[in-house]
Formats: C-alpha cells, sequence, structure tokens
C-alpha cells in the first residue's frame, strides 16, 4: 500500500466531479458477482480526473511503478478500458476474482493495477473493504480499507487472487469511489496462458453437503442476527488492526 502520494485537493476535486457525470458516462456491471459503475473508455473525464491519469501515465511515475515491480517496459492504456473512475453503491460488491489476463484490443500483457481510494472517514464497518487472498490457502490474508489518499499497487498473476465480496453498506446511501488504471508489457511471462480471457470468479473448493448447509443456514438465519454477525466481524477486525 502507498499513502499520501498525492495532493488531497486533486482527489477531493476528483470525488466530486463524480457528481457531474452522467449515467451514460459509465457502464453498469450488475449480475451475481459484480454490482458497480465504472467509466467507459476514451469517456471524457473532469479537469481534476484528467490531471490525475496524465500523472500516472507519465514517465516518471511509469520509471517509479519498474523500480517498484522490476518489471521493465510498461505500457499504459489512455482509453483506460476496464480503468477509469469507479463507484460502489449501496449493496455493490465484486466478488473475489483474477483480473483479465490481456488488454481485449491490443492483445497486450496485463502486469499491474494500480488503485487509489477517494474515500473520507471511511469505517470498516462500511463495507468494500479490499481483500487480497492466497490461492493456495483459499482465504483472504489481507484487509484494506479503502481510505482516502490511499494507492493500491496489484501485480497480476494466476494467482492474483483480490476482491471486495462484502457489499457496501454506509451512511447516507454514500458510495465507495476509487480511481483505476491497468499497466501492460509486450510479450507473456512464463506463468501465463497465451489465449484471452476475461475476468475469473474465484470459486472455493466447496462440497455439496457443505453448500447445502450453508444454504439452509442462511434461509433460517433472521436478518437481524445476521446484521448483528456482520457488525462482530467488523469489530473483531478493528480491534486486530488495533493490536497489531
Amino acid at each position: 500500500m502507498l499513502e499520501d502520494l498525492f495532493s488531497p485537493v486533486l482527489l477531493e476535486l476528483m470525488y466530486e466531479e463524480f457528481d457531474l457525470m452522467t449515467r451514460d458516462d459509465f457502464l453498469v456491471y450488475s449480475n451475481m458477482n459484480e454490482r458497480k459503475l465504472g467509466t467507459r473508455p476514451f469517456v471524457r473525464l473532469g479537469h481534476a480526473s484528467e490531471l490525475y491519469f496524465n500523472t500516472v501515465h507519465s514517465a516518471p511515475f511509469i520509471q517509479l511503478l519498474e523500480q517498484i515491480s522490476g518489471i521493465e517496459g510498461l505500457i499504459t492504456d489512455p482509453g483506460l478500458a476496464s480503468g477509469g473512475l469507479h463507484q460502489i453503491t449501496t449493496g455493490g460488491k465484486f466478488s473475489v476474482h483474477l483480473d483479465f489476463n490481456q488488454h481485449e484490443v491490443t492483445k497486450l500483457e496485463n502486469r499491474l493495477v494500480f488503485i487509489t481510494y477517494l474515500n473520507k472517514d471511511w469505517s470498516p464497518s462500511y463495507g468494500g473493504l479490499l481483500e487480497l487472498w492466497s490461492a493456495e490457502e483459499e482465504k483472504c490474508k489481507v484487509e484494506v480499507i479503502p481510505a482516502f489518499g490511499r494507492s493500491a499497487l496489484i501485480a497480476h498473476s494466476p494467482k492474483s487472487l483480490h476482491g471486495h465480496p462484502s457489499p457496501v453498506d454506509a451512511p447516507d446511501g454514500r458510495p465507495r469511489r476509487s480511481a483505476a488504471t491497468y499497466y501492460y508489457s509486450n510479450g507473456h511471462s512464463e506463468s501465463e496462458s497465451t489465449s484471452y480471457h476475461s475476468t475469473i470468479i474465484f470459486k472455493p473448493r466447496r462440497t455439496p453437503r457443505y453448500e447445502r448447509i450453508v444454504t439452509s443456514i442462511k434461509y433460517l438465519t433472521p436478518p437481524i442476527v445476521v446484521e448483528a454477525i456482520q457488525q462482530l466481524k467488523a469489530w473483531r477486525r478493528k480491534r486486530r488492526r488495533q493490536v497489531s
């Protein structure tokens, strides 16, 4: 995680620019695994957002990412396909997943995604935490609060499982907002397939008996109990972070 790379004034203006955009500026993702809004490729952004993306696409910034990641020859996508501005409203989520491995048009290899969060005073109880999972252990290893000014750099590989499966539930319907951009390279790493695949949703290995038990519990448990359990989990996560 990287903190405070960008001016708070710039990020505040970016947050406000979401409200100046129209519904037609966004692609709507709404299915059982994903509920969010993302700007369309080549959409016209506000001045602050343009400045942000021009910065993260600049030569000095790319050189910084190459030094951090050890990946040479990073290539940006000015059209911001799959990147751009992202908004998750109440109930929105993105199940744990593996990102697409190639740019759909250029076929360049997806190497990195860089995300900057725009949410002031975001509590873990609001949901929407970024989860980084272990593919071998099939469990979350790191949780990241999408706090204002915090940036995440995630390298793409066949094991780079991540997502924010906990639905957003912030006060007054406040959305979770972020900016994301992908970086590519010409050629494929040895561990990656040469054929294109889109986003792959992670499905933990579970027995049919386990699935039936989980489904039964969900249907039989009163909503007030489910909410209490979710609040308790959020409190325990907060306590662990304070202790560590």
